[in-house]
């Protein structure tokens, strides 16, 4: 039987690592976990439902994978309430079960996220971090939405870096043994090829 494989991928908000996740995930067959989007889920109940934060139990009940796919979730509106209710180290505690779970599937997984190979694939086979200046993610991420003036998503995605980096639990920080991917002049296809280059060396 052939072992778990487990990829844990880090990195700054629009840096292109969700992307690469979706595609190692389909080119290994592995089920594969965007852990920023249970933060964005539970900000869409915080605004949606009107749910207090500090209400952690309600929040985070009947989670299921198909409400990750909610295309709401992906607004800059629910990014930086996300991004605020990241810092509550309650919230973080309940859905660390949740990911590490996903993670210890049989067949393994691949994640995506701002602390997955630091804190919640510690043991990942294989951790990358990609990451790109944040003038070229806030263009990317206008380029994708088109609903949104690139000067506000610029300082949205300003903000969550600041956020992610200075938080008290679990920060945005590389880990010792990840591989760096500066994809600022990269194709996705060659920010995938490069992964994959690593991974089959």
């Amino acid at each position: 039987m052939k072992k778990p494989l487990i990829i844990a991928i880090d990195g700054p908000s629009a840096s292109g690592k969700g992307t690469l996740a979706k595609m190692l995930a389909a080119h290994f067959n592995l089920p594969y976990l965007n852990t920023g989007a249970l933060y964005r889920l539970l900000a869409l109940r915080v605004i949606e439902q009107k749910i207090d934060q500090e209400n952690v139990e309600e929040l985070v009940k009947n989670i299921s994978e198909k409400d990750l796919e909610n295309e709401k979730l992906f607004s800059e509106d629910v990014g930086a309430v996300a991004s605020a209710i990241a810092k509550n180290p309650k919230i973080r505690a309940a859905l660390f079960d949740f990911q590490r779970n996903f993670a210890q599937s049989k067949k393994g997984a691949v994640l995506d996220g701002r602390d997955t190979t630091t804190v919640i694939c510690p043991d990942a086979d294989y951790k990358f971090f990609v990451t790109a200046d944040v003038e070229i993610r806030a263009k990317r991420r206008f380029n994708q939405l088109k609903t949104t003036a690139y000067e506000e998503i610029l300082a949205q995605l300003k903000k969550r870096d600041e956020n992610d980096l200075n938080r008290q639990d679990a920060p945005l920080k590389i880990a010792s043994d990840a591989h760096i991917i500066n994809n600022e002049n990269l194709s996705i296809e060659e920010g995938f090829q490069k992964i994959l280059k690593i991974i089959n060396a």
